[in-house]
């Protein structure tokens, strides 16, 4: 079983570094010769979710996704997603059926030809070592991405995960959420069985993501956004999260 997936796993890494060595000229040739980060941003989610497919047809990896279609035409809304492993990067940009800003650290930036790609999409990055300031940021660009029609998505662990571990969330999704007046949507998923973090290898399986039914942050302190949200993800982990 582990010497297959060893296989399989190293014929996907092979297919995921000449795709994206591809997909990274196209996209580069693409910013050359347009302004339009609409262009890159299409070039991009397509690859997500062809990778996303790929890994599928050569690691078996199935997946669906509960619930999504709620969000389709929400108007503003914070996505703040459980995060056990790379996959939901890839599929949450891939196939999600809006817009999306994931809030990153600036530095990706500087990696080779991925960082070059993030940086033409346009979307809410931050300089980590400003502190405060770099709060004070999103707050301030966060209501234009929301008037774009973007969801803007948060991990608020803040980290990867084990499968079965539980940490305090952070509360940066839920203050923007209430600073802006922004309903929540919690997400739920269980990719750490397929694709465990830190792993080289990439396991059969079946991911669900549930999305979770639409927070209002009207009434609520930061706090008690955040523990009903981090109540709402870790009760569906309990059912979907088994070895």
């Amino acid at each position: 079983m582990k010497l297959t997936a060893l296989v399989r796993s190293i014929l996907f890494w092979f297919v995921f570094a000449v795709s994206i060595l591809i997909a990274g000229f196209v996209l580069l040739t693409a910013s050359l010769f347009s302004s339009n980060k609409e262009k890159c941003y299409d070039i991009v989610r397509g690859w997500c979710k062809w990778i996303i497919q790929a890994m599928g047809n050569i690691c078996n990896v199935k997946f669906n996704f509960e619930n999504m279609d709620s969000i389709k035409n929400m108007g503003p809304v914070v996505l703040l997603s459980k995060h056990q492993s790379g996959w939901e990067t890839l599929a949450l940009f891939g196939f999600v059926p809006r817009r999306v800003s994931f809030v990153y650290k600036r530095e990706l930036h500087k990696l080779p030809v991925f960082g070059w790609g993030l940086a033409s999409l346009g979307m809410l990055s931050i300089d980590r070592s400003h502190g405060k300031a770099a709060f004070e940021h999103i707050k301030e660009e966060a209501p234009k991405y929301f008037e774009k029609g973007w969801a803007i998505v948060l991990f608020p662990e803040g980290t990867r995960t084990k499968p079965g571990q539980t940490v305090k969330y952070k509360s940066g999704g839920a203050r923007i959420a209430i600073d802006t007046g922004t309903p929540v949507v919690p997400i739920a998923l269980n990719s750490g069985r397929c694709w465990p973090k830190g792993s080289f290898i990439i396991y059969p399986g079946h991911i669900q993501v549930i999305f979770g039914p639409e927070i209002r942050p009207e009434g609520k302190t930061v706090a008690q956004l955040n523990d009903e949200v981090q109540n709402w993800i870790e009760t569906q982990m309990k059912v979907i999260d088994k070895p």
